[in-house]
């Protein structure tokens, strides 16, 4: 018997062991560009910036980087409050200007072709600043009451926060949502009934809009209730509507709410039905009406396809009459890739090719393909998601682009082909 020794073991080993991930460790190493955001924001004051990103993962030696601008060339010496590092395509812009704002790609040329980046909006935010006055009110106790917060022309669309502030003391402002006070959609500040609490002339009611815009929070609105009036007529319980969620269209992924605020005492309590059956919901689920709103919001945490139909709320106090309000959700959906794309493939000339783009959305996206920012050749066949070429040669090595697009939003992967 022969006897094998620990030496020609380890000389095994090593041979296999370092053989096999050598063409994996080489397709890593092949030049293909990092994924980018499809929107940078920036704001127009003197200490802002927006950075572009045109970078390469793998060896990136002998490239070429050209930016473009709405679809031109992109001018250096027309921006001049730009920077760019040598030897790499990524920009800076410090303090950019509106006259910015724009579409930009960029494209790198390496020695196995010509990369793109997906197309990157420049966009600058703002916010119209409205000019806020003190508003004082005197509320019926018992009785809904609605404080405005109106949203001004702005982008993006802001998130507004209502807090409580001293008016001693400005520097101390606190949260004071609750089942009975719910802050809507639109801005608005809504109040099931009023009671003592709710009034004082030591502190005041103050809407803030949090923006990219702007480095701190943006004031809206200033309200104080100084008083409370008492009703002319006995609580007779009746329920009014105050604020209710209409028809919307929600995409896939976002985060959904459906509004159903009605005001009276004693308080509503909401159930929700999906297509007349009751939800059923924990705090939890992914969707749930438990929340500080007393169940008149309805959270769809995770929008699905599936969630799409007609919505109701029933709202009964116990005392007044039973209200009922439906809306019809309609879901879409961005372009989405339903797997993964391989961003470097590594074929042998004479062998097939297959890329895989697989697209979903609502509308079904337009899908179109370019081979080095070109449109792909009549030997490439694009068909139920896959990408085909027959029969491989070397002068197929390059960057393959899909890209898919519809009235929501479009996306761009790219993999580069390597026909060795």
């Amino acid at each position: 018997m022969y006897r094998i020794t620990s030496t020609v073991v380890l000389a095994a080993c090593i041979v296999l062991c370092t053989a096999l991930p050598v063409e994996k460790q080489k397709v890593q190493e092949l030049p293909v560009l990092k994924d980018q955001k499809a929107e940078v924001l920036f704001r127009a004051d003197n200490y802002s910036t927006a950075f572009l990103e045109c970078a390469l993962e793998g060896h990136g030696k002998d490239v070429k980087y050209t930016w473009y601008k709405n679809g031109q060339i992109f001018d250096w010496e027309k921006a001049g409050h730009i920077a760019q590092r040598p030897g790499e395509g990524s920009i800076m812009f410090f303090n950019p200007q509106p006259s910015d704002e724009g579409q930009y790609k960029c494209l790198v040329e390496t020695p196995a072709g010509i990369a793109s980046t997906r197309t990157i909006t420049l966009k600058k935010a703002f916010i119209n600043i409205p000019k806020v006055t003190l508003q004082e009110h005197r509320p019926i106790e018992g009785k809904p009451f609605k404080l405005e917060c109106k949203i001004p022309e702005s982008y993006p669309k802001p998130t507004i926060l209502w807090k409580t502030q001293l008016v001693a003391e400005p520097s101390i402002i606190e949260d004071f949502l609750s089942q009975r006070i719910t802050r809507s959609p639109d801005g608005a500040l809504y109040f099931s009934n009023v009671t003592e609490e709710d009034v004082g002339d030591k502190f005041k009611y103050v809407c803030y809009a949090q923006t990219p815009a702007s480095r701190d929070d943006v004031l809206l609105a200033e309200h104080k209730l100084v008083s409370l009036e008492k009703p002319k007529t006995p609580n007779d319980g009746e329920l009014s509507l105050q604020y209710v969620t209409n028809d919307i269209t929600s995409k896939v992924g976002d985060v959904t709410m459906i509004y159903c605020i009605y005001g009276g005492t004693p308080l509503a309590y909401p159930d929700w039905f999906k297509e007349n059956k009751l939800i059923e919901a924990k705090p939890g689920d992914r969707i749930t009406d438990h929340n500080r709103t007393g169940g008149k919001r309805l959270l769809i945490k995770e929008t699905l396809y599936e969630d799409q139909g007609t919505y109701k709320c029933e709202v009964n106090n116990g005392v007044g009459k039973k209200l009922t309000h439906s809306m019809k959700l309609t879901v879409v959906s961005a372009p989405k890739l339903s797997q993964q794309h391989e961003k470097r493939i590594l074929v042998k000339e004479g062998e097939d090719v297959s890329l895989p783009c697989k697209i979903t959305g609502l509308p079904e996206p337009k899908v179109t393909w370019t081979y080095n920012t070109k449109a792909v050749s009549e030997r490439a066949i694009y068909k139920d998601g896959v990408l085909k070429i027959k029969n491989a040669k070397k002068g197929d090595t390059g960057y393959y682009g899909c890209k898919a697009e519809n009235e929501h939003g479009d996306l761009y992967a790219e993999t580069l082909v390597q026909v060795a």
